[in-house]
């Protein structure tokens, strides 16, 4: 009988704490934060707090990250003593959204040493995770994610795997630009309904049950509030800024989406005001 695989987790923000303490329910959780507050984020979740990085890696068999970007990750693997300590045939999860070509080297550096890894960035955000109802495009190699997927089910409902390491990026770039470019059609279309006296509620609860209804859609006046609104579009126009700088590095023209949607988030606030 094989020993109970031990998880690693760096990343303890808004939504890398429910995920954590979603794993922390079925698997023996180390964690490691650079401020000890992080930690309250995880409530009564049990956990292993490790002094550092390196010390969390000799103590884990799979290390999942939730950072803020490329180059927290850059900060971490360009320290060859972390990968050290996990080892040959250890796993490196990296759940953040970043650019795929990034990725791909990332992958050059973790495979030098035997550690293979996996690009999952997940959708659905902090309430996703809170319902353990994230969609996870996985990137890497099918042993890698095999040996991972009891893992990553526990906080995600659906996990897809998309190809080589750079691919789950860059699935995720483009689900982000679907959904800001829904969101200008939503923004466009319910302005002319609103100046012919069309209810914006009624529209919205009767498009949930029709082919007119989108993710964006449902989440106007639910999970994106007035409240939060400014936020989300902000996040909106870097989503679509990230799609388009990492289709150019690829060679590909993102002009006619980048276009139409960069200007989705710019009537966000208002339409939700107006909805609730």
């Amino acid at each position: 009988m094989s020993d109970p695989l031990r998880v690693g987790f760096i990343g303890l923000g808004d939504q890398g704490a429910p995920m954590a303490a979603a794993i922390a329910a079925k698997f023996d959780l180390h964690v490691w934060a650079r401020r000890a507050v992080s930690f309250e984020a995880l409530g009564n979740a049990r956990h292993v707090r490790e002094k550092d990085p390196v010390e969390l890696a000799a103590n884990v068999d799979l290390l999942c990250l939730c950072l803020r970007g490329d180059s927290d990750l850059h900060d971490l693997l360009t320290d060859r003593s972390l990968l050290q300590a996990l080892g040959k045939g250890a796993t490196i999860v990296n759940h953040a959204t970043g650019d795929p070509a990034e990725t791909e080297t990332f992958e050059r550096i973790t495979e030098e040493l035997g550690v293979h890894f996996l690009d999952a960035p997940v959708s659905g955000g902090r309430p996703g995770a809170e319902a353990r109802s994230l969609t996870c495009f996985v990137g890497g190699r099918a042993e890698a994610l095999d040996a991972s997927r009891p893992v990553i089910e526990c906080h995600s409902t659906h996990i897809f795997s998309m190809g080589p390491v750079g691919s789950g990026q860059m699935a995720k770039l483009c689900n982000n630009a679907l959904t800001v470019s829904n969101l200008r059609n939503i923004v466009e279309v319910f302005a002319m309904a609103e100046k012919l006296g069309v209810s914006l509620e009624g529209l919205r609860d009767a498009f949930e049950h029709s082919s007119g209804g989108s993710f964006i859609l449902q989440a106007l006046g639910t999970k994106v509030t007035a409240g939060n609104a400014a936020h989300i579009a902000e996040l909106n126009r870097t989503d679509v800024d990230e799609f388009a700088a990492a289709m150019r590095r690829k060679g590909v023209d993102p002009t006619a989406v980048l276009e139409w949607a960069i200007k989705g988030p710019d009537g966000l606030e208002a339409l939700v005001q107006r909805l609730q």
